[in-house]
């Protein structure tokens, strides 16, 4: 299992933040405002269902229309190809919703 780095990761995945909790692991973040409650929390039910195909959980954080997602590959303590493939399946799962695009 492949550990990327923090530049491959923003060349691969511009629209997450690669963050380190120090002494910890090392995690890709993206936060999400959506338009209203009730699609922020139909893009979770869409989003855990690809989690359980994959068996790879993302941590959410939602707040009303807000929802922040966390991951890393707990067996290494950081950032690999498994969660580049979700990331990038939650951003095009994401052009099916209306959300405030950075």
């Amino acid at each position: 299992m492949k550990v990327l780095n923090k530049k491959e990761i923003s060349i691969l995945l511009p629209l997450w933040e690669y963050k380190i909790k120090k002494e910890c692991y090392n995690y890709i973040e993206r936060k999400i405002k959506f338009l209203s409650f009730t699609q922020a929390w139909q893009f979770m039910n869409n989003i855990s269902k690809q989690n359980e195909i994959v068996n790879h959980h993302c941590k959410y954080v939602n707040d009303y229309n807000k929802v922040k997602i966390k991951m890393h590959t707990h067996t290494v303590k950081d950032v690999t190809e498994k969660d580049v493939k979700l990331a990038s399946y939650i951003d095009e799962a994401l052009k099916n919703y209306d959300h405030e695009k950075k």
